[in-house]
């Protein structure tokens, strides 16, 4: 027995330290490294842990399939695998001596780091395949199955090639049969000479705007904001509001107004070109601009609302059953989602409707209603901006059968409460009764700030009540 549980310990541990082994290219930068650092836009998933491409060891011959190699197989980060020639931020690279710097968050035992670069004429445009790349790694370094240092740079000398690249690196660990895929994005120039240009920003094409929607370059140097080199683009239509269409138009409007600065892709022969999607914002290294910000404003519209009707404060349970039916109205397009919670704040019930500008019903059968304190959760997602609006209404349900007749709903009216004033208090369900004189005059002393003689629930509130 003692030997089996030594041998789980241990299949234990060897589990848990590969789920720590990981790693990413920090020089020159990996894709899945600029999303963290907001180099490359819409990524999803990755942007959050660059350190997770693990596949199994094997490539070429195993490893990812292709189409899926930028993302190591990995459906949550299916966002890597798009490509174009503009989809992605390219480093500048020459060819030649190239140090290859990792960052590991755990250092595995290492076979080896093995890299790879595309072919000469290979596609940019479809997903990545072996068919891409040169499948005799270009530098291939011995780990000695020891473990690294955290971080490690390696000296390959990278293959001649001419303009958008990619190289694959893999890191492939000795005591598992995983190994790490990392894909950069690079751009190599071919020696004509072309003007001084350093990265200062990105315009990231993150969401569709809407007519009477602009979009703004932020231009700063040491000093500060400089306005007089402002970009501004107004969306005049739906179509020039798509997202891809504006980060394009502002790119181009940028190289056609801003002597200081280009904004676009970058091609080998220095050239800078807007494209339809992300576009990098360039300025003459000699110009003194530190960083270009993209200012997206949207038009001021009247506030989104949602609104309840025919919504009562109590309800009977009747033969173990209630609906709950009631109306919701919006001023704007928008997703609605009713719940009802009960004291325990576990779901009992739900309905959803969309709005545009209107009123629907809603109604919601509750799953084994139970008399008691329960709340109404509306919320609606507002459909242009994303807004989120939310609403709480207390309920009160209550068996049908038990003492039902009651004067108020706590603590409406609480001025007017006597002796034999009867309330249903919505935190417990039930109906209380004010006591005879001399102890009524408690009845009516409530506030927010003054609980002591709240039914059912204030620290008093037997001084002043009877309960059900």
């Amino acid at each position: 027995m003692k030997k089996l549980m030594l041998g789980a310990v241990l299949c234990a541990v060897g589990a848990s330290q590969a789920a720590w082994a990981h790693g990413y290219l920090t020089m020159p930068e990996a894709r899945g490294f600029l999303c963290k650092q907001g180099g490359n836009s819409n990524c999803g998933a990755i942007q959050w842990e660059p350190q997770s491409l693990e596949a199994p060891t094997g490539f070429p011959n195993g490893g990812p399939a292709d189409g899926s190699i930028a993302s190591a197989g990995l459906v949550q980060f299916n966002e890597l695998n798009e490509q174009t020639s503009s989809r992605w931020t390219k480093r500048a690279l020459q060819a030649g001596p190239n140090n290859f710097s990792w960052q590991f968050t755990a250092n595995h035992a290492t076979r080896n780091w093995r890299y790879y670069i595309t072919k000469t004429g290979w596609n940019e445009n479809q997903k990545l395949s072996r068919a891409a790349f040169d499948l005799t790694p270009f530098c291939v370094i011995d780990g000695g199955n020891r473990q690294p240092p955290l971080q490690v740079t390696h000296a390959c000398t990278v293959p001649q090639r001419s303009g958008y690249h990619v190289i694959l690196a893999v890191w492939e660990v000795a005591d598992t049969t995983n190994s790490f895929y990392n894909v950069i994005d690079v751009l190599f120039k071919d020696g004509t000479p072309v003007p001084a240009w350093s990265q200062r920003g990105v315009i990231y094409p993150s969401v569709d705007l809407a007519v009477g929607d602009s979009v703004a370059t932020r231009v700063f140097d040491a000093a500060g904001e400089k306005p007089e080199l402002q970009t501004l683009v107004r969306i005049a239509s739906a179509s020039e509001g798509l997202r891809n269409n504006w980060s394009y138009n502002l790119a181009t409007r940028i190289n056609a107004e801003q002597p200081l600065l280009q904004a676009g892709q970058q091609g080998s022969n220095g050239a800078i070109t807007p494209v339809y999607g992300q576009n990098t914002i360039f300025a003459r290294s000699n110009s003194a601009l530190t960083r270009v910000e993209v200012q997206i404003n949207k038009e001021q519209l009247p506030s989104a609302d949602v609104s309840v009707s025919n919504l009562a404060a109590a309800y009977v349970i009747r033969n173990g059953q209630l609906t709950i039916d009631f109306n919701v109205s919006g001023n704007a397009e928008m997703d609605v989602s009713a719940y009802v919670y009960d004291q325990a704040g576990v779901s009992k019930g739900f309905d959803t409707a969309p709005l545009n500008n209107n009123s629907a019903p809603l109604s919601i059968a509750l799953n084994q209603p139970r008399a008691g304190a329960h709340q109404l959760v509306l919320k609606a997602v507002v459909k242009n901006g994303g807004a989120v609006l939310q609403k709480t209404f207390n309920l009160s349900l209550t068996e049908e059968g038990g003492t039902q007749a009651y004067d108020f709903v706590f603590p409406a009216s609480v001025a007017s409460y006597k002796a034999g004033t009867r309330v249903l208090q919505p935190k417990t369900g039930k109906v209380y009764t004010c006591k005879p004189f001399p102890y009524s005059g408690w009845c009516a002393q409530w506030s927010a700030n003054a609980t002591h003689y709240e039914p059912g629930v204030g620290a008093a509130w037997q001084d002043a009540w009877t309960g059900p």
